[in-house]
């Protein structure tokens, strides 16, 4: 090779390397903004997408500044070309809305359908946000994780490597006076066999009335897309022919069998004798653990899991023989019980363990809804059974909507509870046509106040609830579900599209496209699951992953198991000590922490309000989240 070749070579090579450089610079350059809000995992191909740009002038994130350029580019990732042009469109002629405290802008790219991994890209401000993908499966992933997390908060077996990976504890609360041989709190009873099922949150107590809505949920979860719940969520249980979603409920259900007493009635919870809840791995806790005597309302909540989940369960017969006929027997135990009970006992609505040191909620009646739980109760038995007698008590007991609408956050009046009896009675053959026309109706009423323009002006985030409280995920999840409810009792065919379309938008909140960019579920990004989350929670209040441990946040060593989803943005916190997330816009309440006690300060943190996460958090996403996934 002469020197003039050899030199041409090299300069092409030179050349060559520069360009490579040179993107790689302009890469870094272009650096990743969380003011351009999307749903981190991304959009089914077929559905509105929507991006939000946002300009944050109150609340934490305040000391930023941000005002897009008037259009926008979809890039992908693995290139960084162009693929899609548009525009940036003001809400509400760029007022601060009031919840976020911030200003908003919208960029519609609907018709971006084609397969990949994309990002948008603000070529004004040189500005990028996180990635995400689109394809119609994008969220089976997703709903693996927040099913596995069910397993992860079994109680009185062992969480193995082979199954729990890099979250495992030995078998808990199976040592001397627990779970196994646990002695009745009032000691007016023998000592009762009360392992399994899931612990009901943050804490390590389990509460049956609090199973109602999680067993609900997830059993409309498959009835609605059963074709998405495959049997090899790698649980126990996986390959033994039964989805691993059913599976996981019969696990939940076992334990509420064994807290029925032998004339019907149901001990309302499971709880230690320490005051506080305890901290640490599961199976180090060997606190002396109780059950609480009967309640009516625990007595009813067994019915509404137990009746509804036989008519799931009846096809599976050849693998658990038996079963449905255990569920329905104690179920109709149960509502013996209730007839023999007309009132609700105890008469305070607590049970007999409230006055005492029992951790870690004292878990009453839910404000007066005992009525409203045997109304269920009803509802669920006459779906199971067609037998007239459980149709005439809802008859009877049945009164109108307030207003006649639905309202998902509920009231005292109108509990969730309620209207979720309702939908089961409006899907049942023989109920009575009126009643139903009035339940589609309430329906109807709710969700036609939400036409696109009405979103538009309530609420730049697109996905409207009227308060953010302790537990506004759930709400946020419920909403959703009121829309799906509307599609799938025809209540008004022609507009199927328009109740699929909003009650997406409440995953994109929930997956990211929120004013904070959080994905609200735990460690869904490279740490965790690896599902393309880039801001995941990383930090939440659960005993297990505490504060300080190898589970407690992005730096730790493995971060909290996946899939949990964290309670949301609670503009009611009180620690004033704590801002954030005290005295911030309603939107940006929360903050990803785990703290309980401040011992410098000598106060409680009192971060359960906002980061815990509970088993009915967890399957009302399940439950909106299922009807989106893509059957396998």
């Amino acid at each position: 090779m002469n020197k003039k070749n050899l030199f041409v070579i090299l300069v092409m090579l030179g050349l060559s390397l520069l360009s490579i450089f040179s993107i790689s610079v302009n890469a870094f350059n272009n650096q990743q903004t969380e003011q351009i809000i999307i749903d981190q995992f991304g959009w089914r191909s077929p559905t509105e997408k929507v991006a939000i740009f946002a300009n944050p002038v109150k609340g934490q994130n305040s000391q930023v500044s941000y005002l897009p350029g008037g259009k926008f580019e979809i890039r992908r990732e693995d290139n960084n070309k162009t693929v899609y042009t548009g525009s940036v469109v003001p809400w509400k002629d760029e007022k601060i809305d009031s919840s976020s405290g911030d200003q908003i802008w919208w960029g519609n790219f609907s018709d971006l359908k084609k397969k990949g991994t994309y990002y948008i890209y603000d070529s004004v401000n040189k500005v990028r946000s996180y990635s995400f993908a689109i394809r119609d499966d994008i969220y089976n992933p997703v709903i693996k994780a927040a099913m596995r997390a069910f397993y992860y908060q079994r109680c009185g077996t062992e969480i193995s490597a082979k199954y729990g990976g890099k979250w495992t504890h030995a078998a808990c609360h199976l040592g001397t006076h627990q779970d196994l041989a646990a002695q009745s709190y009032t000691k007016k009873a023998p000592s009762k066999d009360v392992h399994g099922g899931w612990h009901d949150a943050g804490d390590m107590n389990k509460y049956v009335s609090f199973t109602s809505k999680p067993l609900w949920n997830l059993i409309n979860a498959y009835e609605i897309n059963p074709g998405i719940f495959a049997d090899n969520y790698n649980i126990p249980e996986s390959g033994n022919g039964v989805p691993d979603i059913l599976d996981e409920i019969k696990w939940e259900l076992d334990w509420i069998l064994r807290m029925q007493m032998a004339d019907g009635s149901v001990a309302n919870r499971v709880a230690s004798s320490k005051g506080g809840c305890f901290t640490g791995t599961p199976h180090t806790d060997k606190e002396r653990r109780y059950y609480t005597e009967p309640t009516t309302w625990a007595t009813s909540s067994l019915i509404i899991g137990s009746a509804n989940a036989s008519r799931v369960l009846r096809r599976f017969e050849k693998i658990y023989p038996g079963y449905t006929k255990q569920l329905i027997s104690a179920s109709e135990k149960a509502w013996k019980y209730l007839e023999r009970t007309p009132n609700k006992l105890p008469e305070n609505g607590h049970d007999y363990g409230s006055k005492g040191k029992l951790s870690c909620a004292a878990q009453g009646d839910e404000e007066g809804k005992d009525k409203m739980l045997r109304l269920w109760a009803a509802a669920e038995l006459y779906r199971a059974t067609y037998k007239a007698e459980y149709k005439l008590y809802f008859d009877r007991h049945y009164t109108p909507l307030k207003d006649g609408w639905f309202d998902p956050m509920g009231d005292k009046k109108h509990p969730w509870a309620q209207q979720l009896a309702y939908i089961t009675y409006a899907q049942t053959p023989g109920a009575d046509s009126a009643k139903v026309t009035e339940i589609k109706n309430a329906l109807k009423t709710t969700t036609s106040w939400f036409n696109n323009l009405e979103v538009n002006q309530k609420d730049p985030y697109r996905a409207i609830i009227w308060d953010y409280f302790w537990g506004s995920n759930q709400v946020k999840a419920n909403w959703g579900m009121t829309f799906l409810f509307a599609k799938l009792l025809a209540v008004d065919e022609s507009r199927n599209q328009f109740y699929e379309q909003n009650a997406e938008e409440y995953l994109h909140y929930i997956h990211g496209r929120n004013p904070l960019s959080w994905v609200y579920l735990s460690n869904m990004g490279a740490k965790g699951a690896n599902a393309g989350a880039e801001k995941s929670v990383m930090e939440i209040f659960h005993n297990w992953f505490h504060d300080g441990s190898v589970y407690d946040g992005i730096n730790s060593k493995y971060g909290p198991v996946p899939g949990l989803l964290a309670g949301g943005a609670n503009k009611y916190y009180k620690v004033k000590q704590v801002a954030p997330p005290f005295g911030e816009p309603p939107q940006k309440a929360y903050k990803d922490w785990n703290s309980s006690w401040n011992f410098w300060g000598g106060f409680s943190e009192d971060s359960w309000s906002i980061t815990e996460p509970a088993i009915y958090y967890q399957a009302a996403y399940v439950n909106l989240l299922a009807y989106f996934c893509q059957s396998q």
